[in-house]
């Protein structure tokens, strides 16, 4: 039992942790946000999830009204919150989840009320009877393929067989009246394009990224040790995987546009996102890779020597990457600045050009183990290499994840 008891405690303890490290992740996010580009620019991350909150808070309330006045006139109305339940479930972030999610949440309810009233005509309600009906439900759910709304079809049955039948028509109804609130609200009111989400995660990992170079950077500036390198490599295996997931919001922008009214309008967007979610994810891995050589230069790992001394150049490179990543971060929400950001963007990338070679001539290593370390310096100065040639708005392989920005107005001359 100590043991049993030690598990339980562990568990609790690192679910709490996961929840505080979420919690302070997303202030740290919105500080930043603030604190390197400004109220406004923060406003445009999160206005289309400012827009989307809203219509789904007005959703539930029209579906309230609805299920209020047509379905419970005369009765006590504390059922119809199931009308705004079935909005929430059913509101999805793209329009085609939206009208899959609709029908399996009516499909499962119908199956669990006929369910119910089938087995309640029978027998009585009893704790054998009661895990009869869970176990037919979720296998008629599963059978037919309802997905999350599985369980849907097991907890109206046993709503609808404590409750009793009327209790069944009632959650029928909630269901199609919520669904359909939740179905038409989505389509028709600013349906949701879901690149505008991908926009701003891409944003968030560029900015992270920048911090973890920008940190790096300081620290090869003065000193560091192998436990410092650890705690990078360690941030940058995190990045790695929010870059995965921000990779995976990308490919589900495509199909928030499979069914959106302005599918034509809104399919370079979704095309220009995923070249950025690409960009990232190399340059992710890249950063990756530069800082387990570090790991393994500080740990004197391949035969060589532990050491800590790199050449100076590597901290510059290293800032004139995470300047880039912030610029590229920022013309994913694209704002009237945008034009300032990318010609910015594009300095930073001619002024490394120049850092390049002045690192090749300061990482040319001397002495003992000098072929050794070329090795592990070559690797570090290519690594940046890439990752500058990654995020270069001209000359670089992902120039479409640059959004479309109008030339300067040129000013009419006064005659």
């Amino acid at each position: 039992m100590p043991g049993s008891t030690d598990s339980i405690s562990e568990f609790t303890r690192e679910l709490l942790g996961r929840g505080h490290t979420t919690l302070r992740s997303g202030i740290e996010h919105s500080v930043r946000a603030f604190r390197l580009h400004g109220v406004r620019h923060w406003f445009n991350r999160e206005r289309d999830a400012f827009i989307q909150t809203l219509k789904t808070a007005l959703a539930c309330a029209v579906a309230w009204e609805i299920a209020k006045r047509v379905i419970y006139h005369g009765h006590p109305q504390f059922h119809a919150v199931l009308a705004p339940v079935a909005v929430l479930i059913t509101m999805q972030v793209t329009i085609y989840q939206t009208f899959r999610r609709g029908l399996q949440q009516v499909a499962a309810v119908l199956l669990g009320v006929f369910a119910a009233l089938a087995l309640g005509r029978f027998v009585d309600l009893t704790w054998v009877t009661l895990s009869a009906l869970v176990i037919v439900a979720l296998i008629i759910g599963r059978t037919l393929r309802l997905g999350t709304q599985v369980n849907q079809v097991a907890t109206t049955s046993l709503l609808v067989y404590s409750l009793g039948r009327g209790y069944g028509v009632e959650r029928i109804w909630d269901t199609l009246v919520g669904a359909a609130v939740g179905v038409v609200a989505n389509a028709l009111v600013a349906p949701p394009t879901y690149s505008d989400t991908a926009a701003k995660d891409l944003a968030d990992l560029a900015d992270d990224l920048a911090q973890l170079c920008r940190d790096v950077s300081k620290a090869l500036s003065r000193e560091w040790s192998a436990a410092d390198a650890k705690k990078w490599l360690e941030r940058s295996r995190a990045l790695r995987g929010d870059s995965a997931d921000a990779e995976d919001i990308a490919d589900q922008a495509e199909e928030a546009v499979r069914y959106h009214p302005r599918r034509s309008a809104l399919e370079p967007e979704v095309n220009r996102v995923d070249q950025a979610a690409i960009c990232l994810s190399h340059v992710s891995s890249q950063l990756n890779s530069l800082l387990r050589g570090l790991s393994d230069l500080a740990n004197g790992a391949r035969g060589l020597p532990a050491t800590t001394e790199v050449p100076e150049a590597l901290a510059i490179l290293l800032l004139d990457v995470g300047r880039a990543l912030n610029r590229f971060g920022r013309l994913q929400i694209p704002d009237r600045d945008s034009r300032q950001v990318l010609e910015e963007l594009k300095v930073i990338i001619t002024a490394a050009a120049d850092h390049q070679l002045s690192a090749i001539e300061d990482m040319l290593p001397i002495g003992a183990f000098a072929v050794e370390k070329w090795s592990v310096h070559g690797s570090l100065l290519d690594e940046v290499r890439r990752m500058l040639y990654e995020l270069d708005p001209v000359d670089g392989p992902h120039a479409l994840a640059i959004p479309a920005i109008l030339p300067a107005p040129v000013p009419s001359s006064s005659t």
